[in-house]
């Protein structure tokens, strides 16, 4: 019976960990695409365009340009990508959720 106890416990977890990352996972997209605009719009100093660039940089957009070279350049029968699906979309809600942060703190915290 502890097995399927930790069992429900891990299944919890997994539940609660998507229910946080899934909504962050949608307005990501939309949300990495604003550095780029900002970019083109006004004057800017050298901080706010560095970053500006930075968070373009690591957003949603390069990262599946970069997902989809990997996968378009692997060689048939090659080894797996690390981890289950489940668990390689949840370090990525875990990616979004931090960059989202640290991007709506950017955005609110400029005078």
């Amino acid at each position: 019976m502890p097995d399927a106890t930790s069992t429900l416990k891990t299944d919890i977890t997994r539940i609660l960990a998507w229910a946080l990352f899934l909504p962050v996972l949608v307005v990501w997209p939309f949300l990495s695409a604003m550095p780029l605009f900002s970019l083109w719009g006004g004057e800017h100093t050298v901080l706010s365009f560095s970053i500006n660039a930075v968070m373009l940089l690591f957003g949603f957009w390069p990262l599946l340009g970069l997902y989809l070279a990997t996968m378009f350049l692997r060689v048939e029968g090659t080894g797996r990508l690390g981890g289950t699906r489940s668990e390689r979309g949840l370090w990525l809600g875990a990616y979004a959720t931090v960059w989202t942060a640290l991007y709506l703190i950017i955005a609110f915290a400029r005078p």
